[in-house]
């Protein structure tokens, strides 16, 4: 009998080790999820504390993951009616606006040379929002670039639609991505011919106002993030002087793989290669002064109450613009940047729970 008292020891050693393991990933994850809590809100006296929280990204960044991590596989082609989808655009700075949806954010920055639109939604929709800027006078012809953030769905199927309708419009996404489109296993008639090949830190400039790409791999292996300058403020009952400057980083939550293609061999290298991207554009994002984030993802950024105070702030309705006037002199509710630095507070310490989660699975 003597002779399985090894292997038994070495069981239960072997348990016990994992047992702590898991203990001490669990611990060092919630070190971070709790940093990451504490960056959710603005302190009460913040201008516009109440606009500038991000509880809906911390509830999706810091949720604790089902291992090992899988790919997406739900099929998202069929039509969805307008009424679950449509938003009503919104002129958000002087040369920038919200063209939708309810859940994405679709924005268009108009220059005197033309006009670029980031992302395109899908196939269903992305007509019916570039024509949305006919509400601001806007030609959709005068469309320049569609800039997508990342190979999916619901980013990039809308693009073939604008590139039959705006042959002049280039498409414009990384070669990581282009490569993605090429082999995911999306419909065909919903994937735009391969165009523009965007690069790290190439400019895309037209009239006064530069986009900067940044090649960020973490949410596809060629997710791009963007730097806008400059965005004034000088005609809103809210105006200002000042020089903004906004941000978007592509895409937000953890992503193995989707639309039949693996990104990566495992969720330690995916969240190592998120957290690296991101670090590198929050220090470029601090070199360029930004000031304003805006999200792809609306909830993240808890844009949908932001644009229904601009609104408040900013109304079409003669009849109602006595309302605003006690909103002049306020600062711009997408303006903050207290609120730039908990955005990158919050996303990275999720992103530094998921690895820990992650990590020895």
């Amino acid at each position: 009998m003597t002779r399985f008292i090894a292997p038994v020891c070495c069981a239960a050693l072997f348990a016990g080790g994992s047992a702590a393991s898991a203990n001490a990933q669990a611990a060092a994850a919630q070190v971070h999820v709790d940093a990451a809590r504490a960056a959710v809100a603005a302190a009460p006296k913040t201008p516009n504390a109440t606009l500038h929280t991000f509880k809906a990204l911390f509830d999706q960044a810091c949720a604790k993951p089902m291992l090992p991590d899988q790919m997406r596989t739900n099929d998202r082609s069929a039509v969805v009616p307008r009424k679950d989808w449509f938003a009503f655009p919104a002129n958000v700075f002087d040369n920038l606006y919200f063209i939708g949806t309810k859940t994405a954010g679709v924005w268009a920055i108009n220059t005197p040379e033309g006009v670029i639109v980031i992302d395109a939604n899908f196939h269903y929709s992305s007509k019916e929002l570039v024509m949305g800027l006919l509400n601001f006078g806007i030609e959709p012809e005068n469309i320049k670039y569609v800039l997508v953030t990342h190979a999916h769905d619901d980013r990039y199927w809308g693009a073939k639609a604008l590139q039959d309708t705006y042959p002049n419009a280039r498409i414009g996404m990384s070669a990581a991505d282009w490569d993605l489109v090429a082999k995911d296993n999306s419909p065909a008639q919903f994937k735009p011919k391969r165009d523009l090949v965007i690069a790290d830190g190439q400019k895309i400039t037209l009239g006064d106002v530069t986009v900067t790409a940044y090649v960020t791999p973490g949410h596809t292996p060629g997710t791009l993030s963007f730097i806008i300058e400059p965005l004034w403020n000088k005609k809103s009952i809210a105006s200002d002087e000042g020089r903004h400057v906004a941000a978007i980083w592509g895409g937000t939550d953890p992503s193995i793989g989707r639309q039949g293609v693996q990104y990566y061999p495992d969720g330690q290298t995916m969240m190592r290669t998120h957290i690296a991207s991101l670090r590198r554009f929050i220090d470029l994002g601090e070199k360029a002064g930004v000031d304003t984030v805006l999200t792809p993802t609306l909830a993240h950024g808890n844009m949908v109450e932001k644009l229904r105070q601009w609104r408040i702030r900013n109304p079409d309705h003669s009849a109602i613009a006595e309302v605003s006037v006690k909103f002049e002199g306020e600062p711009h509710p997408f303006v903050s940047t207290e609120a730039v630095d908990r955005f990158n507070k919050v996303l990275l310490e999720c992103y530094e729970a998921q690895l820990a989660w992650r990590t020895g699975s």
